[in-house]
């Protein structure tokens, strides 16, 4: 299935699904409670698949229940719940996962890797279909789940609650707001002051950027007081190693800045004890380094010069499947952009089909692609196509010059990726 195939399937789903979805009531499919299936991504460059572990039911659900098909699809991954009697898709959202970047590095060519994951859903009343689709960089599909799940006999484990949560930011009730929640990783308990000032912060790093301060109303942050046995965060590049609460290291998939977390489902278990639609980890370290992967998770480290950068960077990938626009600092995924194939990410294009994209914003006349000017000229801030961006600098193009996606630059997202965030905002606020 090409891109321009992709983009209408799921638009035909959005419009035969969200009619048949959202013009019923949440309570007509759903209970309120959350089924979490916790599963291991398991796999290579040439071989995929997911074992699903265990069940976990938890109290509310939290989601959007006016729009139970997610609208559109920047996710490398497609859940699709359908009713078993009437077919009827009653829920979908798409996701993407450090294994869809591991498998395009050097080691995943060859090395199998077995990766948590987790996905959340609205507890169904009866049974219903569960799917898993992939699709991979050339956005050709693979099934790697379908399954049918009756509530009625299902091994579900209930959900804890251990930890105390700090309410940060009030919008609005959690089914009627993006919910943000800061997880802390290496903070001992004697960084008890420390967490609270640094959980603070985030929390005004992150409504003090736009689009999030114009939609105060529509978003609420939280964060979860978990504290670690030991303070700071792995880092084995320099062979310096700590307990902590959700083990986050440096050197994810062989580059020593990306910082992750990779017990995914410890990670939800902590962060069940509050209502999240997105999960932020505020990590305790000066060095330099973050990560974030479209409705995934993200992290971003605590000291330094640039955490109010990286916070609001890294949630434009984690809230709305934005790229990276720069195309100059070292990366571990090869071929990430394949040429002829036009990437999901809203704000990067390769010209396959640009229509799709931010056509409609660029002022007739502009050359396309269009030639980069210096800081200072007239049309420094023009809305273009310019060369460079994901990671290369030959074939894939930008809408700006700059850009919180393309450099660091705190609160400086451009009018494309600014309402790409506006629009996931109003997603979860109605």
């Amino acid at each position: 299935m090409k891109k321009g195939n992709r983009i209408a399937v799921v638009f035909l789903f959005f419009m035969l699904g969200a009619v048949s979805a959202n013009a019923q009531h949440f309570d007509d499919y759903f209970v309120d409670k959350t089924l979490r299936i916790s599963y291991l991504h398991i796999g290579n460059k040439n071989l995929e698949y997911l074992q699903i572990d265990h069940f976990t039911l938890v109290d509310h659900w939290n989601g959007t229940r006016s729009q139970l098909v997610e609208p559109y699809q920047y996710g490398d991954i497609l859940i699709e719940v359908f009713d078993q009697v009437s077919k009827k898709l009653i829920y979908s959202r798409s996701y993407s996962c450090l294994f869809t970047e591991y498998r395009t590095t050097e080691r995943g060519e060859t090395e199998i890797a077995r990766m948590e994951e987790c996905a959340n859903i609205p507890m169904p009343k009866k049974p219903v279909r569960l799917r898993f689709t992939s699709f991979d960089r050339k956005n050709e599909p693979t099934v790697l789940k379908d399954t049918v799940l009756n509530p009625a006999d299902l091994p579900v484990q209930p959900a804890k609650k251990e930890y105390d949560v700090m309410n940060l930011h009030k919008g609005n009730s959690p089914d009627k707001a993006l919910d943000l929640l800061f997880i802390p990783d290496g903070y001992a308990k004697s960084d008890a002051k420390k967490l609270d000032y640094d959980m603070k912060r985030f929390a005004k790093y992150v409504m003090n950027c736009t689009p999030y301060k114009e939609n105060r109303r529509h978003v609420n942050i939280r964060a979860i007081k978990g504290f670690s046995e030991q303070s700071g965060i792995t880092q084995p590049q320099n062979n310096f190693y700590v307990n902590t609460l959700l083990n986050c290291t440096y050197n994810a998939i062989d580059l020593d800045r990306y910082l992750m977390c990779m017990g995914v489902w410890n990670l939800h278990e902590v962060a069940d004890d509050a209502p999240y639609d997105a999960i932020i980890i505020i990590c305790n370290s000066e060095k330099y380094g973050g990560g974030g992967i479209y409705n995934f998770y993200c992290t971003v480290y605590n000291q330094g010069e640039y955490p109010d950068y990286v916070v609001v960077h890294e949630m434009g990938h984690l809230i709305g499947g934005l790229a990276d626009e720069y195309y100059t600092s070292e990366v571990s995924v090869q071929d990430f952009y394949p040429e002829g194939v036009e990437p999901t990410e809203p704000n990067l294009t390769t010209l396959v089909d640009f229509g799709s994209k931010w056509a409609d914003k660029v002022e007739s006349g502009t050359p396309i692609p269009t030639p980069p000017v210096s800081k200072g000229h007239p049309d420094y801030d023009r809305i273009g196509v310019y060369e460079g961006g994901g990671y290369v600098a030959k074939g894939v193009y930008r809408p700006t010059l700059h850009c919180t996606m393309n450099s660091i630059s705190y609160n400086d997202f451009c009018p494309v990726c600014r309402e790409t965030l506006e629009k996931v905002i109003r997603y979860y606020s109605r």
